[in-house]
């Protein structure tokens, strides 16, 4: 149940949000509507998509709250088999209403933290050490459960050849910053390159000299290159003027010509 919520001028002016795609801002304000008054809510993001964007198609609500868990906004946490998010700091920023119901969701505190709900979760919080969790030396991991070949590494001189790419050339610290979360692969530099070639001369940015190109941090953000660029098409072919050609035209049909050469009607 959606419930009324503040908003602090200072939203506006906060520097990751701010260079972020706008639908961050959208969905974080949008979970406060749907957390409790302890500043919990259920993590579950097809209903929140339902619950905040309805008439909106193509959000992708899990990466939306993967991003901002990275940035420190939410807490995803599950207890049992069941996930939850909490809002950071939501007591400082939220004044609910007195006759609110308490918060039945479990704490933080009570459950694990999750860093991606592919898998893997960390240790308990308020009770044994990460540490706790790394098994013997004498528990070996079987040769067969090691990979054949090593994953792909970020690579650090790819920044500044997207920065030479990019024709908006705005908020460089930040599209920096927001470079590194990707942590960008050769294969995914590729995919990037690729999409930002076909955008650069879609209509959306060339017209008006460009000043609708996003700023690199939001394009970064949003994953933007993955966006389906579509062909220009209806281009009207206009019929040619009856004002042109003029020197083609014979003016003497149906006149009569005289002796001296010249046309009589």
């Amino acid at each position: 149940m959606a419930r009324a919520r503040n908003i602090k001028p200072a939203l506006f002016k906060n520097e990751v949000l701010g260079v972020a795609d706008p639908m961050l801002t959208l969905l974080f304000e949008g979970l406060w509507l749907l957390a409790d008054k302890a500043g919990r809510l259920e993590d579950r993001p097809l209903r929140i998509k339902g619950e905040l964007f309805p008439y909106r198609d193509c959000i992708d609500t899990e990466g939306l709250l993967l991003w901002l868990a990275s940035e420190g906004f939410i807490t995803r946490y599950t207890v049992g088999t069941k996930r939850f998010i909490q809002v950071e700091n939501f007591d400082k920023h939220q004044n609910p209403h007195r006759n609110e119901p308490e918060s039945v969701i479990p704490s933080v505190s009570e459950g694990c933290i999750t860093t991606d709900f592919g898998g893997t979760t960390s240790a308990i919080v308020g009770s044994a050490p990460a540490d706790s969790l790394i098994p013997d030396s004498g528990s070996l991991i079987p040769d067969s459960l090691t990979p054949s070949t090593p994953p792909a590494l970020p690579s650090d001189d790819l920044f500044p050849k997207f920065w030479k790419l990019y024709p908006n050339k705005k908020g460089k610290a930040a599209a920096e910053k927001a470079w590194k979360r990707l942590k960008v692969t050769d294969d995914l530099f590729a995919l990037i390159a690729e999409g930002l070639s076909k955008q650069v001369v879609c209509p959306a940015w060339t017209k008006d000299g460009g000043q609708f190109i996003p700023h690199p941090a939001t394009w970064l953000n949003g994953k933007r290159w993955e966006d389906e660029v579509k062909p220009t098409s209806n281009v009207h072919q206009f019929p040619q003027s009856r004002h042109t050609g003029f020197s083609d035209r014979d003016y003497t049909a149906g006149l009569t010509q005289r002796e001296d050469g010249t046309y009589a009607i």
